[in-house]
């Protein structure tokens, strides 16, 4: 390996990069906050029609998102045991719940971009006999597939608005050439991630590059990405091929759940809102709430929700209330219940 490869980070360095990429976090947090403030602005005057709105909901409707939540987590639960399977360890489904929503609580008490959630996962499942890295290649599993499914869901969303005429001839065209790119690009991942050597020879030509251009972020050490990639060729093979229908059928069965769980927010105050709309909506909701520096997307997802659907015809009363109760069911009920589990888990020898 040159010495490029082999330079040595300090300590002071490591700081420098960390400050520099908060930074960065919090300017960009900064500019969402902005945008949120100009385009929420024009409904501060809805906020008291919404609160009228809580006095008049259909309140069965509520413990109906709320049993549709819990099948959505149980799907996710399913997905996670699912990406486990290869492995020796043991866990009991209620017991991988529970490692979940721990995992969901503690990316909001303790903020780092999910790393403490990663952390604890690798903890916890130490407990029942996982190693560190069968935790860490599960999650990889688990994230890529639910990763497909949000972006499956987005896209549906958009082949809605194309048939209602919601998009301009330039947006279809521009939709249309972000589709090809992304097919031939996940193509192209697979052709390289398929064959060990190939995909050996491009990591190393990829921490090459890094390591000369991107050492003010981090240096990346080419031996230990190595091993990790032997982890995953050899692991990614010991799925059994029952997993080809199972691993699609939990991931699309929490996304569209969870998306469920939204539309039925919106009928607990009377409105039925349109799938096109709710599944744009639901993409929109996503890519702002990751992008923010605070975990979660706090509080901005809570203002952010009805500026998205009031921008899509959604009245601004009716978007406020069911935005706060969404987020009250699949956010902050699931974080709650997570801290209750982390407490339980912990006790565990």
């Amino acid at each position: 390996m040159s010495p490029v490869d082999r330079e040595e980070v300090t300590p002071a360095q490591q700081d420098e990069r960390r400050t520099t990429w908060k930074r960065w976090q919090i300017v960009l947090s900064v500019v969402l906050l902005g945008l949120l403030l100009y385009f929420f602005w024009p409904l501060l005057g809805e906020i008291k029609a919404a609160a009228n709105l809580f006095r008049t909901a259909d309140w069965i409707w509520l413990l109906v998102a709320i049993l549709v939540q819990t099948v959505s987590y149980g799907f996710l639960t399913w997905l996670n045991a699912l990406a486990l399977q290869p492995f020796a360890g043991d866990i009991g489904f209620i017991t991988l719940t529970g490692v979940l929503t721990s995992m969901a609580f503690i990316s909001v008490a303790i903020p780092s971009a999910g790393l403490s959630g990663v952390a604890l996962r690798v903890h916890l499942l130490r407990k029942y006999d996982y190693l560190p890295e069968e935790s860490l290649f599960s999650l990889v599993v688990e994230s890529s597939l639910e990763l497909i499914a949000l972006a499956t869901v987005a896209v549906i969303g958009i082949v809605y608005l194309i048939q209602s005429g919601g998009l301009t001839p330039l947006n279809v065209i521009s939709l249309v050439l972000l589709g090809i790119l992304v097919i031939v690009g996940s193509g192209l991942i697979w052709w390289v991630l398929s064959d060990y050597q190939r995909s050996r020879r491009v990591l190393d030509r990829f921490v090459r590059l890094w390591n000369r251009f991107g050492t003010r972020v981090t240096t990346l050490d080419f031996d230990e990405l190595d091993q990790r990639l032997i982890f995953f060729n050899q692991n990614i093979r010991r799925y059994p091929r029952s997993s080809i229908v199972k691993f699609p059928l939990s991931a699309y069965g929490k996304v569209l759940l969870d998306v469920v769980t939204l539309g039925v927010c919106f009928r607990m105050f009377g409105y039925a809102i349109n799938p096109a709309t709710l599944l744009v909506g639901y993409g929109l909701i996503l890519t702002l709430s990751g992008v923010s520096a605070l975990p979660g997307g706090l509080v901005m997802t809570e203002a952010f929700i009805p500026v998205i659907f009031s921008s899509l015809g959604v009245p601004g009363a009716v978007a406020i209330a069911a935005g706060l109760t969404y987020r009250l069911i699949a956010f902050w009920l699931v974080r709650f219940v997570g801290y209750i589990s982390w407490l339980f888990l912990e006790r565990k020898q």
